[in-house]
């Protein structure tokens, strides 16, 4: 989430320059009598000579609830005229003798008094430090009055049906946050006062799994991100999700951006489009984002819907013509004609390519084409609406182009009714699941037919015709599927995990395989 890590979220904490350190105790009893008469919540950190727990000063906003308290994993303390190891203390045994963190409840006078409510291995902390602030909010989510503050003042539920009541009660909007670990969703000055007009839910993804499974948030994909369920407007949007935010394509003006079309307001943030590859390529790495292209021509020009704008703002955007000429070497070429837009077979159409998964090994690849045929009123192989084909598009998760636009089909392909699903691939992409995948659709290239693995994971797999292109490949392969009974009953249930991916065999048929 680009701008919603734990660097942003310290930024917008930043205390002036000359605030005074962070306090911490070190002796277990003074920390503990200072917690149960202010009725805070006793953070103790146990340290050993290789690792220790030091939150930088801007953490103070976050630590605020805390009386703090910093022990050696040696510590000792006197029981009965027993002198015993800390550690060993049964309250504390979830972090088996190593560095952690531990909070005991004295501010909350309830069955829990007293007692430890969480604890977080140090090297568990030292992987997530976002994982770090959602440990510093646990003790207040369970015990607190199901209300979180955060620094802005907004407050936040912590149970949706809750937060689901009071918006249609208060006839609302409903803001939705899942956070991951490693995701966390902050808002920006900005939007705050457009916050102020909603009922906002804090969710963790871990704990919301039976929850993201539901057919209205679908959108999510089983993952972090933001979205709105209209409980405001009477018509057909009301109590639906109106627009979601995966945490890949978050930013500010995205977040500006959903708010205000859920509130029926047309003075959305611009989208800026660079005019320059190289530039653009540039910058999209310097900022750790995906870079979208969109190549128009005389006849055909990408003119985004309205609800595809929060999720553009994510992107790194490039505009550029189907004549447009840059260097190669010694000599000049169409940009169309480069082999990274091959897939896109000189078409109008739109070109990503990923500069955010720095560890992945499609990282500066490109993983997305989409001539504009496809997004357009009357692409054939039964297909959602024009607005959800782009937005589906746009907001993919990052992966290799073959397993995105597999995906993509899926997503946007009507099952036999009119409005019927397939759900298969409503969930979490899983890697290993698209690994073998992509290990059996390379068999069937070179087997030259479908094949079934087998194993204990189902499977669907089939063998197109030649496809114009890959989009088109990824469609007819769907609708093989499609008309295969066994194939089809896979496709339309929900599955937490999936895996998809396609392979092009030399005869130029496409071979595909899900994995769930």
């Amino acid at each position: 989430m680009r701008t919603t890590t734990l660097t942003l979220w310290l930024g917008l904490l930043a205390t002036p320059l000359m605030a005074a350190p962070l306090k911490w105790h070190t002796d277990y009893g003074d920390a503990y009598r200072q917690a149960e008469q202010n009725e805070k919540f006793l953070l103790v950190s146990f340290h050993d000579e290789e690792k220790s727990f030091t939150p930088p000063s801007e953490m103070r906003k976050a630590l605020e609830p805390f009386v703090l308290l910093k022990v050696s994993t040696a510590a000792t303390i006197t029981v009965d005229t027993e002198e015993k190891s800390l550690l060993d203390c049964a309250c504390f045994r979830p972090l088996k003798n190593q560095p952690g963190l531990a909070v005991i409840n004295l501010k909350y006078r309830d069955e829990k008094y007293t007692r430890v409510v969480t604890t977080l291995s140090l090297d568990e902390a030292q992987r997530s430090s976002v994982r770090v602030l959602q440990f510093l909010e646990e003790p207040e989510r369970e015990l607190g009055p199901a209300l979180l503050k955060d620094e802005f003042g907004l407050s936040w539920h912590t149970n949706y049906g809750a937060a689901y009541s009071e918006a249609k009660q208060a006839k609302k909007l409903l803001m939705l946050a899942f956070d991951s670990d490693n995701q966390r969703f902050v808002p920006g000055k900005m939007q705050v006062p457009l916050l102020r007009g909603c009922v906002l839910v804090r969710l963790r993804v871990e704990d919301s799994r039976e929850l993201l499974s539901h057919p209205g948030l679908r959108q999510f994909h089983g993952d972090a991100g933001i979205g709105v369920i209209d409980l405001k407007n009477e018509g057909t949007s009301y109590g639906r999700v109106v627009n979601v935010l995966p945490a890949e394509y978050l930013n500010n003006k995205g977040t500006e951006a959903m708010l205000k079309l859920a509130q029926g307001k047309t003075d959305l943030p611009k989208l800026e489009w660079l005019t320059d590859y190289h530039q653009a390529r540039q910058q999209a790495e310097r900022q750790e984002r995906m870079l979208l292209i969109a190549i128009d021509s005389d006849d055909e020009a990408f003119s985004p819907k309205s609800q595809s704008i929060p999720t553009l703002h994510g992107y790194v955007l490039l505009r550029q013509r189907i004549g447009t000429e840059y260097k190669d070497k010694d000599d000049s070429r169409l940009l169309v004609q480069f082999a990274d837009f091959q897939p896109l077979r000189q078409k109008p159409g739109l070109v990503v390519y990923d500069f955010r998964s720095k560890d992945a090994p499609h990282y500066g690849q490109v993983v997305g084409v989409m001539p504009y045929k496809y997004l357009g009123s009357n692409p054939g192989n039964r297909v959602f609406s024009e607005e959800e084909r782009e937005r589906e598009f746009l907001a993919l998760e990052p992966n290799t182009l073959t397993r995105r636009i597999l995906t993509w089909a899926i997503r946007v392909s009507k099952g036999h009714g009119r409005t019927t699903r397939l759900r298969s691939a409503d969930g979490r992409p899983d890697s290993r699941l698209m690994t073998w995948a992509l290990k059996n659709s390379q068999l069937q290239c070179r087997y030259g037919c479908g094949h079934h693995a087998g194993g204990p994971m189902r499977s669907e797999i089939a063998s197109t015709g030649p496809g114009d292109d890959i989009v088109d490949g990824a469609l007819n392969m769907v609708s093989i599927w499609r008309g295969s009974p066994p194939h089809y009953s896979t496709m339309v249930r929900y599955h937490r995990e999936f895996g998809y991916d396609m392979a092009p065999s030399s005869s130029h048929h496409w071979y595909g395989t899900g994995r769930f």
